[in-house]
C-alpha cells in the first residue's frame, strides 16, 4: 500500500546541506531535464522526514500508553532506541533463532514504533516496514519527476521558491553581564572580577544566513509498505502524521513550520486503522509496559 504526502511550507524551511562561512545552503540534488540540462533541486530528504517521523511516533505512542496507565516508567536504553533507532555493536552472545523470536514477540512487536520504523539491538537489526520517498518541490522543472504521485498544476519555477533569512547570535558574556545588572549586583561584581567587562546592553556576536524554501511552497512524497503493516501499526502511523509540524534547521528560531496532508486511503479505512490502534494499546497495556521497562542491553544476554 502507498499513501501520498503533500507538505506545505507554512514557515521558511531550511533543510541544510553544508555551511560555508556564515552561510548554510539548502540540501539539493542534481536532476536531468528532458532537454539534457542538469539542474540542482532543493529537496526534503527521506531520511530527514524519517527522523522527524520516528521522534513524533515515539512521543505519540508513549503519550497514548500513559493516558491509560497513568505514570509511565521507561528504561533509559529503550527510550533511546525509540527516539534514535538504537546502536549496532559487537558482543560475545550468540544470537539464536529462538532468542530472536522471543525478542520480536516480547519487545519489538509490542513497541509499535520499533516494529514500524525498525531498530538496532546490539547485534540484531530489525528492518523498517516503511519507505519514505524524497520530498520534491512542485515546480515546472520537477513536474515530470512527480507525475506519478501528483496530478495538480505546477506554476512556479525553482528560482521562485528559495530565499535567504538573516539570523543573529548574541555574545554570551555580554548577556550574562546584562542579567547580572538586572537581577543581582553582587553577581555582577563577581563577573567583573573575572574580566567580563562591558555595557549593560547585549552585544551582537555574529550574523549568519540560512538559505530557505519560502512559505507556500508545496512538496510531494510518499510512504510505501516494504513489509505489510498491521492495522494497529497503520493507525499509529496515520495518527503520527497529524503531529508533524516542523522539519529542518533552526526550528526553535521560527523556521520549519509545515502542514501535512495525505491521500490514498478512504475515510472508512482511516477510521478502521485508528480504531485498531486504540484497541491494541488498551488490550496490550501490560505487555507494552513490560517491554518499555526492559533493558535492551540485556535482551541478548544468555539466560
Amino acid at each position: 500500500m502507498r499513501i501520498i504526502l503533500k507538505i506545505e511550507a507554512i514557515e521558511p524551511i531550511s533543510v541544510g546541506f553544508e555551511s560555508t562561512g556564515i552561510e548554510t545552503s539548502l540540501y539539493r540534488i542534481p536532476i536531468i531535464m528532458p532537454d539534457g540540462d542538469i539542474i540542482d533541486v532543493p529537496i526534503i530528504p527521506g531520511n530527514s522526514l524519517r527522523g522527524v517521523l520516528r521522534d513524533e511516533m515515539a512521543f505519540q505512542f508513549l503519550s497514548d500508553v500513559k493516558k491509560l496507565s497513568g505514570k509511565l516508567s521507561v528504561n533509559a536504553g529503550t527510550l533511546m532506541i525509540l527516539f534514535s533507532g538504537g546502536i549496532l555493536a559487537g558482543g560475545q552472545e550468540e544470537v539464536t533463532t529462538k532468542r530472536v523470536s522471543e525478542i520480536m514477540d516480547n519487545y519489538v512487536k509490542p513497541l509499535l514504533p520499533l516494529s514500524i520504523m525498525g531498530c538496532a539491538l546490539i547485534k540484531m537489526m530489525v528492518p523498517s516496514k516503511i519507505k519514505l520517498g524524497i520530498g520534491y518541490p512542485v515546480t515546472r522543472e520537477t513536474k515530470k519527476l512527480i507525475e506519478d504521485i501528483y496530478d495538480g498544476e505546477a506554476t512556479v519555477s525553482l528560482a521562485d521558491i528559495t530565499s535567504f533569512v538573516l539570523m543573529t547570535r548574541k555574545d554570551d558574556k555580554m548577556k550574562m553581564t546584562q542579567l547580572a545588572v538586572e537581577t543581582d549586583f553582587s553577581l555582577l561584581d563577581e563577573l567583573l572580577k573575572k574580566g567580563l567587562k562591558g555595557e549593560r546592553r547585549a552585544a551582537i556576536q555574529q550574523r549568519f544566513r540560512r538559505e530557505v524554501v519560502i512559505p507556500g511552497t508545496l512538496f510531494v512524497t510518499y510512504i510505501d509498505e516494504i513489509l505489510p503493516l498491521t492495522p494497529e501499526e497503520w493507525g499509529l502511523l496515520l495518527k503520527t502524521l497529524k503531529r508533524l509540524k516542523g522539519i529542518g534547521g533552526s526550528v526553535a528560531r521560527g523556521l520549519g513550520g509545515l502542514k501535512i496532508t495525505y491521500s490514498g486511503l478512504s475515510a472508512e479505512e482511516v477510521h478502521k486503522f485508528e480504531e485498531a490502534y486504540r484497541d491494541y494499546v488498551k488490550e496490550n497495556q501490560k505487555k507494552i509496559i513490560d517491554a518499555l521497562q526492559k533493558d535492551p542491553a540485556k535482551l541478548l544476554s544468555k539466560k
